[in-house]
C-alpha cells in the first residue's frame, strides 16, 4: 500500500466517524408521558407520569490510520541512507462517544533486515508532518475528546534511525500499537510500515496546512509543501509536457469546491522555479496563469516546476512551495477537503514519485440559533412578542419558532428567565407536554414550534416580561445581540396587568350584621364575651364579603393565646347559630363570587390548664379572626373579640377532618388528641365506623394499623399525641356517597373520665386517570437486557419504555389522549398498544394529536410526540364520545434507539 492511498484511507475513516457521531457519554435522556381527558363530572384535565431518566454510558473505541496490515503490508514506506533517520506519520482518532487516553508503544519486526534505532513518538500539534520547534519531546500517549469534537483526534510522528551498516535495499518494519485507557481489550496493533536503506537521491515532501483542522465556511487555507533531498546523490528533472526542458515537478491538485485566489509561490536551494498550471488531472503543464478565482474540479492543479540539467539538485537541497485556497462561503458542515502533494524526479536510476502526507480540512460546523414569534418572518425581524392586557391570576400563551440556523445538526435548550410576569413554563408544541432535555437534533434550516405559558400571580399590578432563550447545545457561548451564534432570545411581554382582590369580615350577633364593606368600625368586638372552662369552646358568629371585583376563596385564621385553638364551621342561614346537624369544619370560605357574602361560625378552643381569663376586668381583646385572600396574601381583615375562661380539665380530640376518594380508595385523616388536665391521661381511640360498611384503621405512627387503640397515654397541661386514621373503600361504590365516621377519645384522668370526638367525611369521586412509566434498556437491538430499570445505556441501545394509564377512579372518562415525545439523542424505532377493561373500542395513533389512524406510524421526527388514544364508537376519530369506563387501561410500549 503507499503512502498516498494510506492517508486517503485514514481520512475516509476519520471523515465516517465524524458523519456518525455517537450521543456523548453521560447525556441524560429524559421522557416523560403526559394525559388530556374529560372526567366524570364534565372537567377537561390533564395529568403526567412520572419520569425515566437513562444515562448515555461510554463506548470507547478508537483508530491509527493509516493501516499496515501486518509485516509484508506495511501501510507507509521510507527511504533513507544508511545511518540517516526516517519519519512515519499517523493519525489517531477517538471514534468512541467521550474523552479517552490511547496509550501508543512501537513494535520491531523480527523476520526483516534491521531494526531501527533510537524509535520514539512525538506529538505532531499542526499536523504538518514534520517535527517543529516545541514538538521534541516523546511521549506515550494522547488524550483525545469525545468523537465530533475539536481533538478528538491527533497527528503522531514516529522516528528511528536506519543502521549505518545497512546496505542498498535492505529493510526494517516498526509497527505503532495503540490500547485504549478506559478500555484496554481495545486496541489496534495493525499499523506497520517499513523503512528501506538507499544511497540513491531522494526528495522528501512534507505538507502542511494553516490552519491544520475546521475551517470556517469563506475563509482561507494556506498550503505549504517542503521537502529536501536527503538521499545519497544528487537529483536530476524529468520531462513534462507542455513545459521546456527537464525539472523537478511538485505537483497539487485543489481540493475539489475550493478556489485559488492568486498566484502561488516558491523557492528552491537548486534550479529556475517556474509557477506552473494543469486543467486535466496533470497530463499537460503550463506556465500561463489562468483567470483567478482557480476552482479545485477535481482536474485542476498548480505546480511548482524546478528545471535544470543534468543531477542539479544536491544533496540537502531543499524547496518551499506555497498557495491559498478558500473554503465557499456556503459549506456544509463536515464538508472534508483532504489533499496530497507528489513530488516527481530522477534519483540516478529511475524516476520516483514521492507523495506527502495528506491534510484533511474540513468545513467548520457552525452553530446558530434564532427564536422569535410563530412563523419564519417573525424569526427574523420580531425579537418581543406582546399581548396588550390580562388580567392578574390568570395564565397567558405564547407560540414561539425555534430555527436552527447553523449549517449542521443540532439540537438547543431553552430557558427562562428573569420573569417579571410571574411562573412561566415551556411546553412542546402540543402546549401540554412539558419540555424536558434539549428540542433535537435539528436539521440545518428546520425550525421546531414551542409554547410558554404564564401564571400571573394575583398580585400583579403593572405589565412584565419573560425572556425565551434558546442556547445551542454545540455552541453554547454567544450573544443575543450577535446574529448567526448560539444564543438567540425573545421577550415575551404583557402591557397592563389589572388586578381587583378585597374583603371585609364583621361580626354577626344574633344574625344581626355588624355591616358590610371596607369599615374599619365593624372590626371590634361586639357588647359580649363568652366565659368557657379550660377546655371548652366560645362562638363567633361572623360574616365574609368579598369586596373585590373578582370571584375569591378566603382562608380562615386567627390569632389566639398560645395553645388555643379555632374550628370554623359554615353558617347556612346565617343566623349566628350552629346549624343542625353540626356541618364539617373548614379552613377556607370556598369560592364567594364578588359582592357576594358567606357566614361562618368561628369555635374557640381554649386549652386544657388555660389560666383564668377576666376580659371585663380590663384584659385587652385576646382573640382575633384573620380572613385571607387565597389568591392574594396581602388581601386580609381582621376582626376582634375576648373569650373569660374558668380552670376546668379536659380532654380534646381535634379537628374534624374531610376529603375525597375514589372506589376503591384509600385516605389518610390526622386528629390530634390534647390532654388540657393537670394531670396525666390514659386513652383509648375508637370509631363508629360510619354507615356504608368501609374499613377504618387506627395507628400512632402511620405505619402500624389496628382495629382501635388502647391505652395511649398523654401528658398533662396540653400533652398531645396524634391520632392516624385510614379510611379503605371497596368497590362499587357511587359517585357522591359520603359517609361520616365519628372518633372518640375516651380518657382516664385521675379518677376521672373525661371523652371527646372528631368527626371524619369521606366523599367518593369518580374519574381519575392514573399514568406510570417504566423502561428497560436492551443492548443494541437484541433482546438482551442493558439495564432493567433503563438507567443507563450506550450509543445503539434500544430503549423501551411502558406507558400505563389506568381508570382508577369509578366514573368514565371520556377523550382520553396519552402523549409521549421523541426523547432527544434518540431516534424513533416502534410504538404499540394493549387495552384492556374496555367494551370493544379500537386503538388509533396520530403523530400531530389531530390525524389518527389504526395503524402504528413507523417514523416520528425529532422533536415530535407520539399519541395514543381509544376509539370506542366506531367513528375513526377522537372525541367526547370515545369512553374510558372504571378499571379500563392502556398499555403503550414506545421503542427508541440511542444515537
Amino acid at each position: 500500500m503507499n503512502k498516498l492511498f494510506a492517508l486517503l484511507v485514514a481520512a475516509l475513516i476519520l471523515f465516517g466517524a465524524v458523519m456518525a457521531q455517537q450521543t456523548p457519554a453521560g447525556t441524560n435522556i429524559s421522557n416523560q408521558a403526559s394525559a388530556s381527558y374529560i372526567d366524570s363530572a364534565g372537567q377537561a384535565r390533564t395529568t403526567t407520569s412520572n419520569q425515566v431518566i437513562t444515562v448515555v454510558q461510554q463506548v470507547y473505541s478508537f483508530t491509527i490510520t493509516p493501516n499496515g496490515t501486518d509485516e509484508n503490508s506495511p501501510g507507509q514506506t521510507r527511504s533513507a541512507l544508511a545511518g540517516a533517520p526516517v519519519y512515519f506519520t499517523y493519525t489517531v482518532s477517538n471514534t468512541g462517544n467521550g474523552t479517552d487516553t490511547i496509550n501508543l508503544t512501537t513494535v520491531q519486526d523480527t523476520g526483516d533486515n534491521f531494526d531501527l534505532s533510537s524509535t520514539a513518538i512525538y506529538l505532531d500539534a499542526n499536523c504538518n508532518g514534520t517535527l517543529d520547534p516545541g514538538e521534541t519531546a516523546p511521549i506515550t500517549s494522547v488524550t483525545l475528546t469525545r468523537q465530533g469534537t475539536p481533538g478528538a483526534s491527533a497527528c503522531v510522528i514516529v522516528t528511528g534511525t536506519i543502521p549505518a551498516s545497512a546496505t542498498n535495499g535492505q529493510f526494517g518494519n516498526l509497527n505503532l500499537s495503540g490500547t485504549s485507557a478506559g478500555n484496554p481489550s481495545v486496541t489496534d496493533t495493525n499499523n506497520w510500515a517499513r523503512a528501506i536503506a538507499t544511497t540513491a537521491a531522494i526528495l522528501t515532501a512534507t505538507k502542511s496546512a494553516s490552519p491544520s483542522g475546521p475551517v470556517t465556511p469563506g475563509s482561507t487555507i494556506t498550503y505549504t509543501i517542503s521537502g529536501s533531498n536527503t538521499g545519497g546523490s544528487a537529483a536530476s528533472g524529468v520531462s513534462v509536457t507542455g513545459l521546456t526542458g527537464t525539472g523537478i515537478l511538485i505537483s497539487d491538485t485543489i481540493p475539489t469546491g475550493l478556489s485559488v485566489p492568486a498566484a502561488p509561490t516558491g523557492t528552491a536551494g537548486a534550479g529556475t522555479v517556474q509557477i506552473v498550471y494543469s486543467t486535466d488531472s496533470g497530463a499537460t503543464w503550463s506556465t500561463t496563469a489562468p483567470t483567478f478565482p482557480f476552482v479545485g474540479n477535481g482536474s485542476n492543479r498548480v505546480g511548482m516546476f524546478i528545471s535544470g540539467s543534468g543531477a542539479f539538485f544536491p544533496q540537502t537541497a531543499s524547496y518551499t512551495f506555497s498557495f491559498q485556497a478558500t473554503v465557499p462561503a456556503s459549506a456544509p458542515a463536515g464538508t472534508n477537503y483532504p489533499n496530497t502533494a507528489t513530488v516527481t524526479y530522477y534519483d540516478g536510476t529511475a524516476n520516483q514519485t514521492t507523495t506527502s502526507n495528506t491534510t484533511n480540512n474540513s468545513a467548520a460546523s457552525r452553530y446558530s440559533v434564532a427564536i422569535g414569534g410563530t412563523g419564519a418572518s417573525a424569526i427574523d425581524g420580531a425579537d418581543t412578542q406582546t399581548l396588550a392586557s390580562a388580567f392578574s391570576g390568570s395564565t397567558v400563551t405564547f407560540n414561539s419558532t425555534l430555527q436552527n440556523t447553523g449549517n449542521a445538526p443540532d439540537s438547543f435548550t431553552l430557558s427562562l428567565g428573569p420573569s417579571t410576569i410571574g411562573t412561566c413554563s415551556v411546553y412542546q408544541s402540543d402546549g401540554v407536554t412539558p419540555l424536558s432535555g434539549p428540542v433535537g437534533p435539528l436539521a440545518a434550516g428546520a425550525t421546531y414550534n414551542v409554547v410558554v405559558r404564564c401564571a400571573i400571580p394575583a398580585s400583579q399590578t403593572t405589565g412584565g416580561s419573560v425572556t425565551l432563550t434558546a442556547t445551542s447545545v454545540n455552541n453554547p457561548s454567544g450573544s443575543v445581540a450577535t446574529p448567526l451564534d448560539g444564543v438567540d432570545a425573545t421577550t415575551l411581554a404583557v402591557t397592563t396587568v389589572v388586578s381587583g382582590y378585597s374583603v371585609d369580615a364583621a361580626h354577626n350577633t344574633n344574625g344581626a350584621s355588624g355591616g358590610e364593606g371596607a369599615d374599619p368600625a365593624n372590626d371590634t368586638r361586639p357588647g359580649y364575651n363568652p366565659a368557657v372552662n379550660p377546655g371548652g369552646v366560645a362562638y363567633f358568629p361572623f360574616e365574609v364579603s368579598n369586596t373585590g371585583a373578582n370571584p375569591d376563596s378566603y382562608t380562615l385564621s386567627a390569632s389566639l393565646p398560645a395553645g388555643w385553638t379555632v374550628v370554623f364551621y359554615p353558617d347556612a342561614d346565617c343566623n349566628g347559630v350552629m346549624d343542625t346537624p353540626t356541618p364539617s369544619p373548614v379552613t377556607n370560605t370556598g369560592l364567594i363570587s364578588a359582592s357576594a357574602t358567606a357566614c361562618f361560625i368561628a369555635a374557640v378552643q381554649v386549652p386544657t390548664g388555660a389560666a383564668p381569663v377576666d376580659v371585663t376586668a380590663g384584659t385587652s381583646d385576646n382573640v382575633q379572626f384573620i380572613v385571607t385572600s387565597t389568591t392574594l396574601g396581602s388581601v386580609s381583615d381582621t376582626i376582634l373579640g375576648a373569650v373569660d375562661v374558668n380552670l376546668v380539665a379536659q380532654i380534646a380530640l381535634d379537628p374534624d377532618r374531610s376529603g375525597t376518594v375514589t372506589s376503591p380508595g384509600t385516605i389518610q385523616y390526622t386528629h390530634t388528641l390534647t390532654n388540657n388536665s393537670n394531670t396525666g391521661a390514659t386513652c383509648n381511640i375508637s370509631g363508629d365506623g360510619g354507615s356504608h360498611g368501609w374499613t377504618y384503621q387506627y395507628s400512632l405512627d402511620g405505619s402500624t394499623w389496628s382495629a382501635s387503640l388502647s391505652g395511649v397515654s398523654v401528658a398533662a397541661n396540653g400533652g398531645s399525641q396524634t391520632i392516624y386514621v385510614r379510611v379503605l373503600t371497596p368497590a362499587g361504590q357511587p359517585i357522591g356517597r359520603t359517609d361520616v365516621n365519628t372518633v372518640t377519645a375516651t380518657c382516664t384522668v385521675g379518677s376521672a373520665t373525661a371523652t371527646d370526638t372528631a368527626s371524619e367525611t369521606t366523599t367518593v369521586v369518580g374519574g381519575d386517570l392514573r399514568l406510570t412509566k417504566s423502561g428497560v434498556s436492551y443492548v443494541g437491538s437484541s433482546t438482551t437486557v442493558r439495564d432493567a430499570n433503563a438507567a443507563t445505556a450506550l450509543p445503539g441501545d434500544v430503549i423501551e419504555y411502558i406507558v400505563v394509564a389506568s381508570n382508577i377512579g369509578t366514573g368514565n372518562l371520556t377523550q382520553v389522549v396519552i402523549t409521549d415525545p421523541l426523547p432527544s439523542y434518540t431516534n424513533f424505532v416502534s410504538v404499540s398498544a394493549t387495552i384492556s377493561g374496555f367494551t370493544g373500542g379500537t386503538v388509533l395513533y396520530s403523530t400531530n394529536g389531530t390525524t389518527w389512524s389504526a395503524t402504528a406510524p413507523t417514523t416520528l421526527s425529532a422533536g415530535s410526540s407520539i399519541y395514543v388514544a381509544v376509539d370506542t364508537n366506531g367513528d375513526t376519530n377522537i372525541t367526547s364520545a370515545d369512553v374510558m369506563p372504571p378499571s379500563a387501561t392502556i398499555t403503550i410500549t414506545f421503542r427508541v434507539q440511542v444515537q
